[in-house]
C-alpha cells in the first residue's frame, strides 16, 4: 500500500454514483482510500475505504441565485478542507458537477503536490444549458471555467469515444475511454406467463420520462407490467399522469428500490427502456449497463452516435426517437416476444468483460497498479 491515500470525490450522493463507487472498489486494492461526497441514501462502501462525508447545504441553496452561490462556496471550502486534512497523493473527481468540484480538487492537489485525475461523465456546462439555455451568461462562464480547469488535471478518463474526440477537439486534452461494464453478471429468472419491463431512471432533466408516459397512452394493449425505478426531481411531477395510466388499466409500479431489490427486478424483466437523452450527446447511460448485466435487451432513445457505442440496433436492443416509435416497439414486442431471446444471447457475447477487467486494462496504469 502507498503511504499517502487516494481520494475519490463526488459532489453528489455517493449512493447514486455507481461508476465512482466502482473506481473506489478497484483503488482500495492499491492504496488506502477516502470516499468524499454526500451520504444521502444508504449504500455499501467498499471494504477498507473511509468515508469523508460532505454537507449538502440544500436549505441555503433554495434561496435563488444568491443562495446557490453561497451554497457552492460553502461546499468548495468544505471540500478543500477535507482534502487538505486527508492529504491524498491522488485525487480522482467526477465531472459534472464542475463547480466547485474541479476548483477545490485542483487547489488541494497543488497545495499537496498530488495528482488530479478527472473522470468525465458529461459536461457541466451542457447540464447548465438544459436549465438556463446555451446563451445564458452563467452557461457561457461555466463552459470557460470547465475548459480552463480541465487542462489543470494530469490524467483524464471518459465514458465514450465520442466524448474522447470532443475533449480533444474542444478542450485540447487527451482522455482514456473507460467503458462502464457490469461489476458482475446476473442470472435471469424470467416468468414467461407475463411480460415484464423496467425503466431505470434518475428522473432528471436529461431523461425524457414524459415520452414513455405518452407512448403508454398511445397503446391499446395493456399486456406489459412496467416498473419505473429510481427517484429524482421530476418524479413528483409525473405522479398524476402515472395515476391516470393505472386507472386506464396499466400495471405500473414506480419508486426507489434498494440495491438488492433493484438487481432482482432486472433479472425478472424481459426487456428494459432507456429514456436517457444526454445533455451533451456524448455520455452513455449507466442504467443500460445494469440491464446488460442481466442479459436484458433495451429499447433506447436514439440521441446520436455515442449511444451506438453501447447499444446495437436489432442485436442487443432497439432505438426510437418519438413516443409513437416507442409505442410501436412495445406493441411489436407484445406480438413477437420471441425476438428477445436471440438478443439475450448476443448481449452475453458482446458484454463478456467485467468492470474489473476494463479498469485494470485502462485505469490501473494511471494509478500505479498493474495493467
Amino acid at each position: 500500500m502507498s503511504e499517502r491515500p487516494a481520494a475519490v470525490v463526488v459532489v453528489g450522493d455517493l449512493a447514486r454514483s455507481p461508476r465512482m463507487l466502482n473506481h473506489a472498489r478497484e483503488l482500495v486494492g492499491l492504496r488506502s482510500l477516502y470516499l468524499v461526497g454526500l451520504r444521502e441514501r444508504p449504500f455499501d462502501p467498499p471494504t477498507g475505504a473511509w468515508i469523508a462525508p460532505l454537507r449538502a447545504w440544500r436549505t441555503i441553496g433554495s434561496f435563488g441565485i444568491a443562495g446557490a452561490a453561497i451554497r457552492m462556496g460553502l461546499i468548495c471550502a468544505q471540500l478543500l478542507a477535507v482534502l487538505v486534512r486527508r492529504a491524498p497523493a491522488v485525487v480522482l473527481v467526477q465531472n459534472p458537477p464542475t463547480f466547485p468540484t474541479l476548483l477545490a480538487a485542483w487547489t488541494a492537489a497543488r497545495w499537496l503536490r498530488a495528482r488530479l485525475v478527472v473522470d468525465w461523465h458529461n459536461y457541466g456546462h451542457s447540464m447548465l444549458a438544459m436549465r438556463l439555455g446555451t446563451r445564458h451568461a452563467i452557461t457561457r462562464l461555466g463552459a470557460r471555467h470547465e475548459r480552463w480547469m480541465a487542462r489543470r488535471a494530469v490524467s483524464h478518463f471518459c465514458v465514450s469515444q465520442a466524448m474522447q474526440a470532443d475533449l480533444a477537439r474542444e478542450f485540447g486534452i487527451r482522455a482514456e475511454v473507460l467503458y462502464d461494464r457490469p461489476v458482475e453478471f446476473l442470472a435471469q429468472s424470467l416468468d414467461e406467463s407475463r411480460l415484464i419491463a423496467v425503466c431505470p431512471a434518475g428522473w432528471t432533466a436529461d431523461e425524457d420520462m414524459a415520452m414513455l408516459l405518452e407512448a403508454l397512452e398511445l397503446l391499446t394493449t395493456r399486456e406489459i407490467e412496467i416498473h419505473l425505478t429510481g427517484d429524482g426531481p421530476f418524479r413528483l411531477q409525473a405522479e398524476p399522469r402515472i395515476a391516470a395510466l393505472r386507472a386506464a388499466g396499466w400495471n405500473l409500479h414506480a419508486g426507489f428500490l434498494k440495491e438488492s431489490d433493484y438487481r432482482a427486478l432486472l433479472c425478472r424483466c424481459h426487456f428494459g427502456i432507456s429514456l436517457h437523452r444526454s445533455s451533451s450527446g456524448l455520455d452513455l447511460a449507466m442504467k443500460v449497463v445494469d440491464l446488460f448485466a442481466a442479459g436484458t435487451p433495451v429499447c433506447a432513445f436514439d440521441y446520436g452516435a455515442a449511444v451506438r457505442e453501447q447499444v446495437r440496433d436489432g442485436e442487443t436492443g432497439f432505438f426510437f426517437r418519438t413516443a409513437a416509435e416507442l409505442a410501436a416497439l412495445l406493441a411489436r414486442i407484445v406480438r413477437e416476444r420471441h425476438i428477445l431471446a436471440p438478443m439475450r444471447e448476443r448481449i452475453r457475447e458482446c458484454w463478456s468483460d467485467t468492470w474489473s477487467e476494463e479498469w485494470r486494462r485502462v485505469a490501473a496504469p494511471v494509478f500505479g497498479g498493474p495493467s
